[in-house]
């Protein structure tokens, strides 16, 4: 018998750019967490015309949302690479440069939001 005690993560809002910045390496340029509404709430990176970019990475995800069964959208656009999936009840968007490789942002996007998944789904109550 033995007992297993789970370390509650906390989300402080200064830390958060930090954590997305962990994703900004091998060809990632801007990861950005966005609202249902295509505001920005968080980025790390470069400002790439993320205000444009989040209201339009929403609208393309807010376009499937019929589909249960998605768990991320991948693209290629002007600038560059892009991965989107949904965190709790925000979107996590990667975008790459053109020699990025879609499945190294998949993955990225996918050990950030494994990791933001509990601290946001507390926040977003």
């Amino acid at each position: 018998f033995f007992c297993c005690r789970m370390a509650m993560k906390m989300l402080r809002p200064k830390v958060l750019p930090k954590v997305l910045a962990q994703a900004n390496t091998s060809g990632v340029k801007t990861t950005l967490l966005i609202n249902n509404e295509g505001s920005l709430l968080a980025y790390a990176g470069p400002d790439i015309g993320n205000d444009a970019v989040g209201a339009i990475v929403s609208n393309i995800w807010s376009s499937t949302e019929g589909n249960e069964q998605l768990e991320y959208v991948i693209m290629e656009c002007e600038q560059g690479k892009v991965v989107v999936t949904r965190v709790s009840e925000v979107l996590l968007c990667l975008i790459g440069s053109d020699l990025a490789e879609f499945g190294m942002l998949k993955a990225k996007a996918n050990s950030l939001r494994q990791y933001l998944e509990g601290p946001l789904s507390e926040v977003l109550l």
